[in-house]
């Protein structure tokens, strides 16, 4: 094995990603790494600098024997996640139970949140209408509504008149449903729902929690 599969080897293992995990956020088919790790194949020097700033280590760690030292910095503790895979669903739509939903992929997101929402699913957050509180692009973990467990000033993935589910704060009043954004977009308007366009409403669950995309700027 050459240097950079017995690091890359390593890397991996630390930082508790599976094979599939690694292949999603390095954009690259999940043989692909088996590969890397048993030396048959090496990245190319820009997928090397992308696979550095996965791990924050320096690029050189892969080709020197002399930086393989401490791929940490200083003090640095080194910690082992684990996570569960769960269904990433791009959009819904209306009146298709979930079962019947071709699944876009797999996302891992971390286990002790999974184990607190096992029948949950997550939806791609399209727009800035709810950007106070998720940012477009996030990934939002959605915890599929039972009739009972969604009350007032909760952010609900609803579908309304048969479009694409949509994130929006719930409000419950007398007869009436309120859907109201957040955000920093003044465009972005409540709407109000009476009977009977209550009927025109599914909600899919709440949201309970959102990851940003492994490809998000900061």
């Amino acid at each position: 094995m050459d240097i950079f599969s017995i690091v890359f080897s390593e890397l991996a293992e630390k930082s508790g990603y599976t094979d599939a995990e690694l292949a999603r956020r390095l954009k690259v088919n999940r043989s692909t790494i088996g590969r890397w790790k048993s030396g048959e194949l090496s990245p190319k020097l820009p997928v090397l600098k992308t696979i550095a700033e996965l791990f924050q280590v320096n690029p050189l760690i892969f080709v020197d024997d002399k930086y393989k030292k401490s791929s940490l910095p200083e003090g640095a503790i080194p910690v082992k996640a684990t996570s569960i895979s769960v269904p990433l669903y791009g959009s819904i739509a209306a009146g298709m139970p979930l079962e019947a939903i071709p699944v876009e992929e797999y996302i891992e997101i971390p286990e002790d949140v999974g184990s607190w929402y096992p029948d949950a699913f997550l939806l791609r957050v399209n727009g800035d209408s709810m950007n106070k509180v998720v940012p477009n692009g996030a990934y939002a973990l959605i915890d599929p509504y039972n009739g009972e467990d969604v009350g007032n000033g909760d952010v609900v993935a609803v579908q309304v008149n048969g479009y694409e589910a949509t994130l929006k704060r719930f409000f419950k009043l007398h007869n009436t449903v309120v859907l109201e954004p957040d955000s920093y977009n003044p465009d972005h308007v409540a709407q109000n729902f009476t009977s009977p366009e209550l009927d025109s409403l599914r909600i899919m669950g709440k949201m309970v929690w959102y990851m940003s995309p492994p490809n998000a700027k900061f």
